[in-house]
């Protein structure tokens, strides 16, 4: 039997898609094995991790980062219908540099957490996993770990052993799913022209050819025929990474393209549009799930409602935005979703959210119900900074008159999720967060912050906040 074998040695990119198709093509759903130990010592090691994430790079220092592992295991809490501190998740750095040359602390950090261990304990279905990449716009790709061994020869061992990839041989579910094999090397340069680098991905036709002479006993099990361009199922040998052996792994899933909703590709385009990650990022800390109620109060050209029908196309939004159609053009904004096929809003009202007659009206458009999220981006600019009271205030004051009416805004155990905005010179616990009393009266309380730096002057702050009555 002749076996192609395609190396990886050029991109980081990866080409975001939607579940693997080895998983829709009948693969068994199961939780993500535990792999035997090698000989156990008297007292035991820390558990093998389960997957190996990549994530994607920040185009600005400090934007994104600190989002990946909440907007993560909020989007994981929200397939598995569990609370945010229940996905069990442990993550560890699979990269580490060791170069001779300076490197700034935020950049080291950088370099190290481009891809990282998770460990699940074994207890988590594929599908989940799966279905949490998919709607999480900080991950590259998610692969499943499925053998870690010091020699190329141990990695197809243990996958035949561990049976891995019955699913591929003939007979079995995937037996006809094409597939290609791709090896990524980091370690250092074998030039001196430049710095020696861990985590530079080096060609070496010799590590070429012993990965696949090692990897043939599993290879040649395979039933359907290669495909280097487009296969249903992607087979990964890393090398280098931190904890010293190679890894042979499958790819899960990869991340959704949220570039689909960019500002520069919309219709309506307000002055000040949030980005799609930041976009993302509110939806699944918010934890969007199957026929979630959600407002947007401040809704402006709907960035935040737009990722979230590409999260869950069976939730209901409502959007309020007090500017007219001449700034805020509602058919324009009802365009954005037509024209990439997305559920459109149930209502897109013309008014202010502070005041109770607006919103009793986006309650009505959902059948007089209280919402179960609200995910908002507070106008923040000049003319904001200078109100006595913030836009995030004013709402609050509103939601706590409609809960003493006994119609509140946000139904129990709901959640309120927003950017609030930090300048130079402020306190953020003391200055910008909603007093207790206000929070107390609107049955509201902090159950997450996280800062995101915009520049010197101005950062903001993601915020989410738990209605408890």
């Amino acid at each position: 039997m002749m076996l192609l074998f395609h190396v990886d040695v050029v991109s980081f990119h990866i080409q975001p898609s939607a579940i693997t198709r080895s998983l829709s093509l009948g693969r068994k759903t199961r939780a993500l094995r535990k792999r035997p130990l090698q000989a156990q010592q008297a007292k035991s090691p820390p558990p093998s991790p389960d997957l190996l994430i990549h994530w994607k790079g920040e185009g600005i220092e400090g934007y994104s980062m600190q989002f990946r592992h909440i907007e993560f295991k909020g989007a994981l809490s929200a397939v598995m219908g569990v609370s945010f501190d229940r996905t069990g998740l442990h993550f560890s750095d699979a990269l580490g540099y060791n170069g001779s040359a300076e490197m700034p602390e935020s950049k080291l950090l950088r370099f190290n957490q481009a891809m990282q261990y998770v460990t699940t304990g074994g207890q988590i279905d594929q599908e989940f996993m799966a279905a949490a990449v998919k709607r999480s716009s900080l991950v590259h790709a998610v692969y499943e770990i499925v053998s870690e061994a010091n020699t190329y020869e141990g990695l197809a061992k243990d996958a035949l052993l561990n049976d891995a990839f019955a699913d591929m041989r003939p007979g079995e579910a995937n037996e006809n799913s094409t597939w290609c094999v791709r090896v990524r090397h980091y370690g250092q340069r074998s030039d001196s022209e430049k710095e020696k680098r861990y985590g530079y991905r080096a060609r070496s036709l010799t590590k070429e050819k012993e990965a696949l002479r090692a990897l043939t006993p599993l290879l040649k099990q395979f039933g359907g025929r290669v495909d280097l361009n487009d296969p249903d199922c992607k087979v990964y040998v890393f090398d280098g990474l931190t904890r010293g052996k190679a890894l042979l792994a499958r790819r899960m899933a990869t991340g959704p393209s949220v570039s689909v909703i960019a500002p520069n590709t919309r219709i309506c385009v307000t002055n000040t549009p949030l980005c799609p990650i930041a976009a993302f990022n509110m939806c699944n800390v918010a934890g969007i799930r199957h026929d979630s109620s959600i407002l947007d109060p401040f809704a402006g050209s709907c960035a935040t409602l737009l990722a979230a029908a590409m999260i869950e196309p069976t939730c209901q939004t409502v959007a309020i935005e007090i500017a007219h159609d001449g700034l805020v053009n509602r058919n324009d904004i009802r365009k954005d979703f037509t024209s990439r096929n997305l559920t459109e809003p149930v209502a897109l009202i013309h008014g202010d959210c502070t005041d109770a007659v607006t919103r009793h009206a986006a309650r009505e458009a959902i059948g007089n119900k209280s919402f179960d999220l609200i995910i908002t981006d507070p106008p923040y600019g000049i003319r904001e900074s200078k109100l006595a009271v913030t836009p995030i205030n004013e709402l609050l004051r509103g939601m706590a008159n409609d809960r003493e009416a006994g119609s509140p805004l946000l139904a129990q155990g709901g959640k309120l999720v927003c950017f609030l905005p930090c300048q130079d010179g402020e306190d953020f616990d003391s200055d910008v967060l909603p007093s207790k009393d206000l929070l107390d009266q609107a049955g509201l309380c902090v159950e997450l912050v996280k800062e995101q730096p915009l520049n010197e002057k101005l950062s903001r702050w993601l915020v989410s906040f738990q209605s408890i009555f």
